[in-house]
């Protein structure tokens, strides 16, 4: 995330979803295991995502595999849950303060300690108060973005993906006036690509596809990429009886991307087979 980290080194043992007291078996075995759900071969839709989690997977095996790089990250990871605990000292009194000022900061660091209820809570507590809301009246600007950085990630993991989009969205246009993300920005596109994906193939409002489909177009994806949603759109569509939309997204797909797999049962589904015949005949 951007300048600031949640912790000053990541948990190898998070990473492999194993304990810290796991044997040496247990850790080659939880690697095989996220390795082959990671592998970006398993995830075409997500190529850049499952690249990242892979890497992340590898490099937290390289460690802990290695019985003295292991005790060396053991004894840093200590450290740095002493510091943890000593910064959540810190946020317990900041929770007692009725200053303005102070409640900013406490929004700020409930996020940034993955409370993220209670973050998201103070933050529309300080809307509903502050009659002109601003962030950054009682945060430095890099500070202020920082926090609502943390904010959007929160929105996003809390399910309330309108106003996660809202906010990474405003963030890219605070970076095109004033940057201070630098190479973090694209960590924020690529958030809000994956949020798009996820609006797009499980729609609240079916009136809002044809806006997020042109954000998704504004992304210069692939063709694999943009072929494989315009399928799972075909797929939505078919399923709601709007025939017409399922047809037109699919003829979409294969016109993008012939050779997209997992397409034949939607063919068969609207009738439209002669798609993968084509298909064949140019192979």
């Amino acid at each position: 995330m951007p300048e600031i980290q949640k912790m000053q080194i990541p948990n190898y043992y998070h990473t492999l979803e194993i304990g810290q007291h796991a044997t040496a078996e247990q850790i080659k075995q939880a690697f095989r295991r996220l390795a082959k759900r990671y592998h970006p071969d398993k995830r075409p839709e997500q190529p850049k995502r499952a690249e990242q989690m892979f890497r992340r997977i590898c490099i937290a095996y390289e460690i802990l595999r290695d019985p003295q790089r292991k005790l060396m990250y053991d004894l840093a990871l200590k450290q740095a849950q002493r510091e943890h605990q000593r910064q959540s000292w810190y946020l317990e009194n900041l929770r007692k303060t009725e200053r303005i000022q102070q409640k900013y900061e406490l929004m700020f660091q409930e996020l940034l300690h993955e409370n993220l209820e209670a973050g998201i809570q103070m933050y529309e507590q300080l809307q509903r108060e502050e009659h002109q809301f601003c962030i950054d009246k009682f945060l430095s600007y890099e500070d202020s973005r920082d926090c609502e950085f943390l904010i959007a990630e929160a929105y996003h993991t809390l399910g309330d993906y309108r106003t996660a989009i809202r906010i990474y969205e405003s963030l890219i246009l605070y970076e095109t006036r004033r940057p201070c993300f630098h190479h973090f920005i694209d960590e924020i596109k690529e958030r809000l690509k994956r949020i798009y994906f996820h609006c797009l193939i499980n729609p609240q409002d079916i009136e809002h596809i044809p806006a997020d489909l042109d954000k998704v177009r504004a992304l210069n994806l692939s063709k694999r990429e943009t072929a494989w949603l315009y399928k799972k759109l075909a797929e939505f569509y078919f399923n709601m009886n709007r025939l017409v939309q399922a047809e037109k997204m699919l003829k979409m797909a294969f016109e993008l991307y012939p050779h997209l797999a997992g397409t034949k049962k939607i063919c068969e589904k609207l009738g439209m087979e002669y798609l993968l015949s084509q298909r064949r005949k140019r192979s």
